[in-house]
Parts: C-alpha cells; structure tokens; sequence
C-alpha cells in the first residue's frame, strides 16, 4: 500500500519520545447548523458520531475559521493570519494569479519535531505550476489526496506526488486510506484529514451514508452529505484511543449559503465574515480533555497551532505562528478564561484580481465589519444578537454606537 515505504522508514529510525498522537480533522462546507450537538437549526440532519465526540470532549461555542478554505487552510498549517500568508481568498489555478502557500512558510508538521505527519485528502494550497509533492515539499512526510478536478466519483488521487487516475465514491476511498494510516502509521502522529464533504457538487450520497432518503433540493442533498461525512468520521473514530491521541475536529467555513439551515441566512454563510460564514464547529476531545462540556472562550483557527505544539510537549512555536494563542488550558478546564480577547478575519482579493476587501473583529460581546473599499462599517451586539439581524449603527445611531464602532476599529491589527 502507498504507506508502507513511509512506515518502514519511520520505524527504522526508533527512538521517538512519548508524546499523544495527534488527528485534525477538517470539515468542508459544514457549517454550525449541520451539526446537531450545537442546536442552532431544529432541523439539523443526524449526527451522531460528532455528538458522541462532544460527549466525549469539548465542544467551543465561538470559534472562528476563515470565510473559505484556502485562507482557512494556509492559517491552520501555519498560526498565521491571512495578512501575512497572502491567502486571503480562494486560490484558484488559471486565475493568472501566482499565490500558492509559500514553501518558507514554517507549517505545523514541521513544528513538531518526533512525529509523522500524514495530509490526507483536500490540499487547496497548491497553485498551477506547483509540483505534485506540494505538500510534503510543505513539512507531511506523506501524502493520500487529489488534484484538480475532484466529481467525487473521478479524480486524480495523489500518493506521495504520484498521480493516479481512480474512480469509485471518494469520500470512502479517502477514508479506507484514513483508517490504514491510523492503524499503521509509526506513533506518535500527526494526521491532517481533509474531506471533501459537503463541498459542491451537490449530489446525493450512498444509501448506507445517511438516512436522509432522495432528496432533489440542494438543501436536502447537502443534509445528506453532512450526515454522511458525519457516519465517514465515526468509521475513523473507531480507530482512534482517546487515552492516546488527541482530535480535532472543525469546519472551514460556515455552510454555503445556497444549503444553509435557518436560523442562518443566505448572504450570511460561506464566503462572508459574518458569523454564518466564520463561527465554525469545534469540537476537542483526547487524554485528559474534559468530559461533554462546553466552553465559550474566543478561539481561532490559527489557534491550533500552538495548541497542538503545547498537547504535544513542545512548548510555545519556536518561529513563525505569531497569531496562535494555545486554548490547551480550556481543554481540561473549559470554564477558564482563556488568553485570547478578540477575534479577527480578513477577507481580501489576490493582488492584481478584482473582489471585496472586508475586515470583521469581535470581543467576547461585540463585533465590527469593515468594508475597507466603501469605508463602510456594521456593529452588532453578539450577546443579544447571535444571528447579525441589527446593525446598530444603522438601528441606534448615536455617540453611543460609534464610540464602540472607534473602539472596535481601534484594535484591528496591524501588519508588517
């Protein structure tokens, strides 16, 4: 298989430290209201094994990813903000745009030195004219994935910069090969694991995936795929010791809006900053975490990194990873008050290609949208307004509200 090379290497080599194994496991297109452990749609499709999960661990009621999936991608892999990566929008071969992850990025395998490090499935880091070994030439030791056109029943899998052409459902494809490396890979690891579900095409899934029947809406096809991606995890989970290894588990953006479930809206879903498109699911469970709890401290995306570096007993990141603040202490005691004070996003066009140029900051209450072109600005009050219905400044215009608009505008951070 294409991993026993790797695994002959690796266990040669012996003399690893004792450290948790470490599972990532990052959602596509599965917003909130797909997962019913959250209960922010009442007619959220079944997911059991995520709910499980969450008995199991700690589910964070605010964490941020990005709007889209490079930009969340490229701040997973390096605790960095999209300012600073230069990914701030989709990366898209034949654009005429060169924006790939750059190689001298330092990445999270890379950080954690004693380790495996596997990626398996979506990459989207990689720009044309990149080589197929684009991920492991960015830290993986191996890589079980596709490239280019993905149908979800054809597709060019990638095995360690090797293409080969292969048909059959990928979401199950993808996962066989999951379940070999949890089993055979050399501990401790770091498995990076990226479905594709329930990314466009919109299609309904095998029977055996979910219970959702034959839906012919968008809508109910991506039920189905989301319940489906859920049963896809749960095969996995059943090769994973929580006393062992750590997992991760969140979306990479809210669901789109064209699927997404009330009480989120259309032009507040995937691709926006607002909270349908950035307040993704996080759940956390592993040795010590605590035990079908919640927590509701600030967490980003970027935060993983140096999370996973202190799970893993390395301390803070030695380079790079300015933006990660590590949450490990609310993993074991969720009610603490964790380090982090704002949250932040920018979403912004590649340099020479024409889109929208849109900043969001928020604190524990309060958050503020920039409209950097336009110089426009929107400010809600998340305590009482979870969903953005109120703009304040539009519904209670006053010194009141600009006061806190300034004061919000204030803490945007700056970049070198």
């Amino acid at each position: 298989m294409w991993i026993c090379s790797l695994l002959t290497a690796a266990l040669a080599q012996g003399g690893s430290p004792p450290a948790p194994n470490i599972l990532v496991v990052l959602l596509d297109d599965v917003g909130r209201d797909k997962v019913q452990a959250y209960g922010d749609s009442a007619v959220a499709p079944p997911t059991p094994n995520l709910d499980a999960l969450a008995a199991r661990g700690v589910l964070f009621r605010n964490a941020w990813s990005y709007h889209a999936c490079s930009p969340t991608r490229a701040a997973l892999l390096t605790g960095r903000h999209a300012d600073r990566t230069g990914i701030g929008s989709v990366i898209r071969s034949g654009d005429g745009v060169y924006s790939p992850l750059a190689l001298s990025e330092t990445t999270l395998p890379e950080a954690l030195p004693g380790y495996t490090s596997v990626a398996l499935g979506k990459w989207h880091l990689r720009d044309l004219g990149d080589p197929d070994t684009h991920p492991i030439d960015s830290g993986f030791d191996a890589v079980s994935g596709y490239l280019g056109s993905n149908d979800y029943l054809s597709w060019s899998w990638n095995l360690n910069g090797t293409l080969i052409q292969r048909a059959g459902y990928f979401p199950t494809e993808l996962a066989s090969q999951a379940v070999e490396t949890l089993r055979r890979v050399p501990e401790p690891y770091f498995v990076y694991y990226c479905p594709k579900m329930a990314h466009s095409p919109y299609h309904v899934p095998p029977q055996s995936l979910h219970s959702q029947g034959h839906p012919g809406t968008i809508s109910g096809q991506h039920a189905a795929m989301s319940e489906s991606i859920d049963t896809v995890v749960g095969r996995l989970l059943e090769f994973v010791d929580l006393d062992e290894t750590y997992v991760f588990v969140m979306g990479d953006n809210g669901s789109p809006g064209e699927a997404v479930l009330p009480p989120f809206q259309l032009n507040q879903a995937k691709g926006s900053v607002y909270e349908g498109g950035v307040r993704v699911p996080l759940i956390v469970a592993g040795p010590g975490v605590s035990r079908g709890t919640e927590c509701a401290e600030l967490v980003h995306v970027t935060d993983l990194f140096a999370t996973v570096r202190e799970l893993s007993g390395l301390g803070p990141p030695s380079q790079g990873a300015e933006d990660s603040v590590s949450f490990a202490d609310q993993l074991t005691n969720p009610l603490q008050r964790g380090d982090r004070e704002t949250l932040f996003v920018h979403k912004f066009p590649f340099p020479g290609l024409p889109g929208p140029d849109v900043r969001a900051l928020r604190t524990r209450r309060w958050k503020l949208i920039h409209r950097t072109g336009s110089q426009r600005f929107e400010l809600y009050d998340l305590a009482s307004d979870p969903f953005e219905l109120a703009d304040l400044l539009v519904t209670q215009p006053g010194p009141g509200t600009t006061g806190i608009k300034d004061r919000l505008l204030a803490m945007m951070p700056t970049f070198p």
